[in-house]
């Protein structure tokens, strides 16, 4: 029996054969102009999961390196405002040490107050500054909110909260962002222990307070410390709690106040009649030092009073300046941080790079080969098909 095919179905499979040539020819033309050897995941199946992982990877560490440079951004201005504050502040704590000096007029003390307005002024604007995002730098977590602002009595509030922003860097590491303002300007640890002194002094005196501990931090009794100096010039202290007296003696220098848990010492020249209160207080704000400063300015440089509560000022000015430095330093910390995590990325990077060349880029050599036997077969099987459609039995009549 002899089979006969149609020239329909023969036209049709020689065809579909010309069309797997040119899809062929057409990959390899794709492969050549992009560079790349695996376009679809019928390429190479196993690399293609590589890749697209590769891929993923790469677009996550895009976003952490985003992250960082917005990060370092906001560390980088409020490093510079608080490197500013510490600026102003050590202007405001020579001020107040030359209001101090005794050979000063009261007209030149008073004058000192427009200088510490001044520097009061910049300070609240440094205060309150902003990131290029228009954040505030100092809010905690309430970034469109105003940290601090001044009260009808002229106080200074805080209107952020206690809260650490911070940004995801890499997989598992996180960075604090902002430093809340009420921790920055307004926690800062007592220079004479943990109470402030109130002085009572008689015109003359020398007398201040070097420091007052209390290991009893339940105890927030205020203490009195009142001095006094016999028929035979020896000094005496009584020692009040909440207006009791609670001990009394000759005053030693070398031991100071001792009664209980509390410890107090004392430096200066003292008279009879002189006395200090001691309320209990951790921490204080820099900006109560400002404005306490402005205060004492108007008083006479006859006030022995005054003269030491200006010295207490001066010691939290002090106190203020190493509290910013060691904010700022660690802020710089941080930065540290973000700048190593950076790198590491960047360095990953590369490394993801090179194994992503290795699983896609082309082999040009190999693929310039691929399509030139790819065109020759192309044109080899167009010639054939094309003597063969003109095969006809009309030929050979």
């Amino acid at each position: 029996m002899i089979s006969r095919i149609a020239s329909f179905h023969n036209y049709q499979s020689v065809s579909n054969d010309l069309m797997r040539q040119q899809v062929k020819l057409q990959d390899n033309q794709d492969q050549l102009a992009t560079g790349k050897r695996v376009l679809t995941s019928g390429d190479d199946p196993v690399a293609s999961i590589y890749i697209q992982n590769f891929r993923q990877q790469d677009k996550q560490l895009d976003q952490y390196v985003d992250s960082i440079t917005l990060a370092r951004n906001r560390q980088t201005r409020a490093e510079i405002a608080i490197d500013d504050s510490e600026q102003l502040i050590d202007g405001a704590k020579r001020t107040t040490m030359e209001m101090i000096n005794g050979s000063l007029s009261d007209d030149d003390r008073a004058a000192h107050k427009q200088d510490m307005k001044g520097l009061y002024d910049n300070f609240m604007n440094l205060v309150n500054a902003k990131d290029e995002s228009g954040n505030f730098l100092f809010s905690g977590t309430q970034a469109s909110k105003q940290p601090f602002y001044r009260d009808n009595a002229g106080n200074v509030r805080y209107a952020g909260d206690s809260y650490h922003r911070t940004a995801q860097i890499a997989p598992a590491v996180e960075v604090q962002t902002s430093d809340p303002g009420d921790e920055v300007f307004m926690e800062i640890k007592n220079p004479f222990g943990d109470y402030q002194p109130d002085y009572e002094l008689e015109s003359g005196s020398l007398l201040l307070l070097a420091s007052a501990t209390n290991t009893n931090n339940a105890d927030t009794s205020d203490y009195a410390v009142n001095f006094s100096v016999d028929g035979n010039g020896q000094t005496l202290y009584e020692l009040t709690q909440n207006g009791a007296m609670v001990s009394s003696g000759v005053y030693d220098p070398a031991t100071g106040v001792q009664w209980g848990t509390l410890s107090a010492s004392f430096e200066g020249e003292m008279l009879d009649g002189d006395s200090i209160t001691l309320a209990r207080q951790d921490t204080f704000n820099v900006f109560d030092a400002f404005r306490k400063g402005m205060e004492l300015s108007e008083e006479s440089i006859f006030n022995a009073s005054a003269t030491a509560e200006l010295h207490q000022v001066t010691e939290q000015f002090a106190a203020a300046f190493k509290h910013l430095n060691t904010v700022r330093s660690e802020v710089g910390t941080r930065l540290n941080t973000l700048d190593r995590q950076e790198s590491m990325h960047q360095d990953f990077k590369l490394v993801l790079n090179r194994s992503l060349g290795t699983m896609e880029d082309l082999d040009y050599s190999t693929a310039v080969i691929d399509m030139n036997e790819n065109l020759l077969a192309l044109q080899a099987s167009q010639q054939a098909f094309s003597k063969t459609k003109e095969l006809s039995l009309f030929n050979y009549i």
